[in-house]
């Protein structure tokens, strides 16, 4: 693939490059994102990722995972996550991928029954380690969609060709489905979770407050407090906070805007505390982090 280093943990909707073939890759250079992670978010499409370099440590609606330099993670498609580094330097090659492409493609053949992870998004997630064969081959399909680059002939096909031996050996690994219900209240907070998420990730750039954030999903400030306990780790105004600055690192990243322009753009009204928050996240002003990385 093409060294693309994009953050992509900012979007529920993903703009993949081919809207015909909604597959996307990444590469998450951990050290990029405040104290080395990124905050909780969800999209309609699955999620692999293989950790290239050092560690990491996966929350997945609320359960936690850790994953090993050379081993992977899957996650279902609309599952809330976040992820952080486990050692200094970590890097992640993530392949994001429509579950209706696969879909489609299993109906199509009749084989409708292998679909079943993806309409009943479970597992949350799966850990893939070499030690099972299927393990080894998802891991070794992964690296080598890593290693070869977009502009190679029919890379649709490769790509395609590749998702599918890694979901035969996914079916291989996930653990049986039972016939036992949900827990409801479990189901009922993740989608509360989203619904805020979504409030803060649209308005981000203007003053938010909790009960702006809590009468997003039509519940309590308490309540609202318990699922981002639950499910982020960290207060809801940590969250907000987090997340702009998030949005200020991509812009001094990929703009020319100035620090003013940044600080005012993405939700905080006061320079002196943007670049002491800034500070605490990434150890750096933001000049002295756009200088760094440029």
């Amino acid at each position: 693939m093409e060294n693309m280093i994009v953050n992509h943990a900012m979007m529920e909707e993903l703009a993949h490059p081919n809207q015909m073939f909604p597959v996307s890759e990444f590469v998450d250079h951990f050290d990029l994102f405040p104290d080395g992670s990124f905050p909780s978010h969800w999209h309609h499409e699955l999620e692999l990722q293989i950790v290239l370099k050092g560690s990491a440590k996966y929350r997945v609606n609320g359960v936690s995972y850790v994953v090993e330099e050379g081993c992977a993670i899957y996650i279902a498609p609309e599952a809330i996550h976040l992820a952080s580094e486990q050692s200094p330097g970590t890097i992640g090659y993530d392949v994001v991928l429509s579950p209706q492409l696969l879909i489609d493609l299993m109906n199509s053949a009749n084989c409708e029954k292998y679909a079943l992870p993806l309409t009943t998004r479970r597992p949350d997630a799966l850990v893939i380690t070499p030690e099972r064969k299927e393990g080894h081959k998802i891991l070794e399909f992964l690296k080598r969609m890593y290693y070869t680059d977009s502009t190679h002939a029919a890379y649709e096909l490769f790509m395609l060709e590749n998702m599918i031996g890694i979901w035969r050996s996914l079916l291989a690994l996930f653990p049986r489905q039972t016939a036992d219900s949900e827990d409801s209240g479990k189901l009922l907070r993740e989608q509360r979770m989203k619904n805020m998420l979504n409030y803060i990730h649209q308005n981000y750039s203007q003053p938010i407050t909790i009960q702006d954030v809590s009468a997003a999903a039509n519940i309590s400030k308490s309540e609202c407090f318990r699922c981002f306990s639950e499910l982020s780790k960290i207060t809801p105004v940590e969250y907000i906070n987090k997340f702009r600055l998030l949005q200020a690192s991509q812009l001094l990243l990929t703009t020319d805007k100035n620090m003013v322009d940044i600080c005012y753009t993405t939700g905080f009204n006061n320079t002196s505390y943007f670049s002491k928050k800034f500070k605490e996240q990434y150890g750096v002003t933001p000049k002295a982090y756009r200088s760094k990385h440029h």
